[in-house]
């Protein structure tokens, strides 16, 4: 049994507190390098995950170590440079989300991929949630009808406000970043994994707090100005056919007791809480409706988590397969976070161009 051997770029608070601790799941993967700017970061991640190779730079990591995956968690600017090289240096690749800033950045790496022979699997990871491809399955068979309304909440107090963070959190409030990059993609993509390609994107947008004030962690008290990217999304979708969604992103939910994701079709609704998944179902044949909780029919929902991702795409690189987290779905959400601030700027509805192959042929395992 062949040891997929990664190459983790950022050692940041993600890397350090969701990926790194769940990686040793994954019987079949490695890690045998960490890169990041700074020495402070990859020294401790050499000490507390016993990872044997540090690097600096990526240039450095792609000349000298001896990898086949590269996992790319570094900041959301600093993804476009990274994924580039690696995927020009014949290198199977894993990218947090977004992508890249554009849909052109997004289409480059595609075609690089392509071009080198390697899998490309992108963030977010909703698409190989147990819940959801649940809920994918259920309205494939028709179980609340007609799907013709999502509603999705990506938001948090704000990346200074809702955890402990190691890091200096300004750069989130800095041009290349921001909720709708950091948070929207969320939402974006869960939509869209569900309801297909968007044809149209509304958006009302505003800066609801110019300054913040970091909660806790080494820079707790340091004042942030906030005042150059919007904070607060109000998003609408059309996918055509009476199918829409509504979409809530941002940093200013100090608090919120909201389904993540609801999915409202015309025989019935799927809600996602924080305890599973609940189906309001409604038969007219049999004069049956109200909400049940489906039984899980293969693994319990709790055996989900974040590094699925690289069982994935180890599985689409041994089959031959595409990933379960396609690039080309990454590159639609990239395209709507672009037209989605147009329509905040300008008041107009913009139309999307791009569209996505479904997960449905995929066989994932």
């Amino acid at each position: 049994m062949r040891i997929w051997k990664i190459a983790l770029v950022g050692c940041g608070d993600i890397a350090e507190h969701v990926y790194m601790p769940q990686m040793p799941r994954n019987k079949r993967v490695e890690v045998v390098a960490c890169c990041d700017l700074k020495p402070e970061r990859t020294a401790f991640f050499q000490d507390a995950f016993g990872i044997p190779q540090a690097y600096a730079n990526v240039d450095d990591l792609l000349g000298a170590c001896d990898f086949d995956i590269l996992m790319d968690v570094a900041s959301i600017p600093a993804h476009y440079e990274i994924n580039m090289k690696a995927l020009r240096a014949g290198k199977h690749l894993y990218s947090q989300k977004p992508v890249g800033l554009t849909p052109g950045q997004a289409t480059e790496m595609i075609e690089a991929a392509a071009k080198a022979g390697v899998k490309f699997s992108a963030s977010p990871v909703h698409m190989l949630r147990d819940d959801i491809r649940l809920a994918k399955s259920m309205i494939a068979d028709g179980a609340i009808g007609k799907v013709s309304l999502v509603r999705a909440v990506a938001a948090h107090g704000g990346p200074e406000y809702f955890q402990y963070r190691a890091n200096d959190p300004s750069w989130f409030y800095e041009p290349g970043a921001g909720a709708l990059y950091d948070l929207g993609v969320h939402a974006l993509t869960m939509a869209t994994g569900i309801l297909g390609p968007a044809k149209e994107a509304t958006c009302v947008a505003a800066v609801s707090e110019p300054l913040r004030t970091v909660r806790s962690g080494r820079f707790d008290g340091k004042r942030i100005q906030s005042d150059r990217l919007y904070d607060n999304y109000n998003i609408l979708l059309d996918f055509g056919n009476g199918a829409i969604a509504n979409l809530v992103c941002g940093f200013c939910l100090k608090g919120q007791k909201a389904s993540s994701l609801e999915i409202y079709g015309d025989l019935g609704a799927i809600h996602f809480g924080n305890d599973g998944l609940e189906v309001y179902y409604d038969d007219p044949q049999r004069k049956i409706r109200g909400w049940i909780r489906p039984e899980p029919q293969s693994r319990p929902a709790d055996a989900f988590f974040h590094c699925m991702c690289i069982g994935d795409l180890v599985d689409a690189i041994e089959r031959d397969r595409p990933t379960g987290l396609p690039p080309e779905h990454a590159r639609h959400v990239v395209e709507l976070m672009c037209e989605i601030e147009a329509s905040a700027k300008t008041g107009t509805r913009r139309a999307i161009s791009s569209v996505f192959y479904t997960d449905e042929h995929l066989n994932l395992p």
